[in-house]
């Protein structure tokens, strides 16, 4: 309907807006029409409020502006002046630094507690060891104990041994010992594990630590042998996880 000119008030009072009940206070009223159905407006002698909010045409988008509408807890929008960096696209990244260390090559046990060369750092490679998520420097390569990684903030580290292994000869036992050496101090081991095999074969020792470690710890692992024979393959892995 176009007007009300020239039509009558019982053919068109179902069309006109009206509060739900008589004159407009602080009090927020639902907006009803002529025939008292409620519709998503309501409104106060000082306030809107809507159901929803829907626009025809989207809004136009700035560039600059930095001041921007909220909803508070009350659902009240408000108002808030933002940093530029608000709009600045960031890199979001994995919480937990990790290095993954790897022999370089299949490496033959002896008797002696030895920790194979492991292979450089290139997460492009499957033969190579890996570093992941540690651009502040949690970790790096120790400078004097080789085969070794430096823990360079204090706090709790994950220790993960999975270390695949063919056995060449029966009767063969495998020690595997989890050291660390504090800067500044001596070396001690924080678990050593005997696994025996009766029998040659491959197989695969693997077992989980955890550790709250001063800056500047080395962590690393010895491998030997006790009688009979044995490799550590490259696919073994040696892998720490700054937890904090």
């Amino acid at each position: 309907m176009a007007t009300l000119s020239g039509n009558k008030v019982k053919d068109t009072y179902q069309a006109l807006l009206k509060l739900s009940s008589n004159g407009a206070t602080t009090t927020v009223k639902t907006v009803e029409d002529g025939s008292g159905t409620s519709t998503a407006l309501a409104v106060s002698t000082d306030k809107v409020q809507v159901d929803a909010l829907s626009f025809s045409t989207a809004p136009t988008a700035s560039a600059t502006e930095l001041t921007g509408l909220f909803l508070d807890g009350s659902n009240n929008v408000v108002v808030r002046d933002l940093d530029a960096s608000a709009f600045t696209q960031t890199t979001v990244v994995f919480a937990n630094p990790m290095w993954v260390l790897r022999p370089i090559a299949s490496y033959t046990l002896t008797a002696s507690a030895a920790t194979p060369a492991q292979a450089g750092v290139s997460n492009s490679s499957n033969g190579s060891s890996h570093e992941v998520n540690d651009a502040d420097n949690h970790f790096e390569t120790s400078l004097t104990t080789t085969g070794a990684v430096t823990v360079q903030q204090a706090g709790l580290v994950k220790i993960d041994v999975n270390f695949m292994l063919e056995v060449t000869s029966s009767n063969t036992d495998i020690i595997i010992d989890v050291t660390e050496k504090p800067s500044g101090g001596s070396a001690s081991i924080i678990q050593s594990i005997t696994r025996g095999h009766s029998a040659a074969g491959n197989t695969a020792i693997g077992f989980s630590l955890v550790r709250h470690v001063d800056a500047d710890t080395d962590l690393y692992y010895t491998i030997r042998n006790s009688g009979g024979g044995a490799s550590m393959l490259t696919t073994s892995t040696f892998i720490l996880t700054k937890l904090d």
